[in-house]
């Protein structure tokens, strides 16, 4: 279990991926601030797939699959349900 917040701009671009809590033996790697700016400014259009934009880190790959995974959900929610609401996307 990994808890994360993603935050979003305006846009609905990644401002910022955090690692809240890692409850994991192995894949700690991914709390590495450098792996996670790769998330930074990506979008709902763009593919945000392990091995193709973002890095897989060897040792750590179920890891950087499900925060990617998650990323790219939260990405597709704003796409779809939140981006045309007062106040939100502007």
């Amino acid at each position: 279990m990994i808890t994360y917040a993603v935050g979003l701009n305006a846009d609905g671009s990644v401002k910022q991926v955090e690692i809240l809590e890692y409850r994991e033996t192995y894949g700690y790697e991914i709390r590495d601030p450098a792996w996670r700016k790769q998330f930074v400014g990506k979008t709902a259009a763009s593919p945000v797939k392990l091995n193709k934009d973002i890095t897989n880190i060897t040792g750590a790959t179920l890891s950087s699959k499900h925060l990617t995974d998650g990323v790219r959900r939260v990405l597709a929610v704003y796409d779809t349900m939140l981006k045309g609401l007062p106040g939100v996307g502007r």
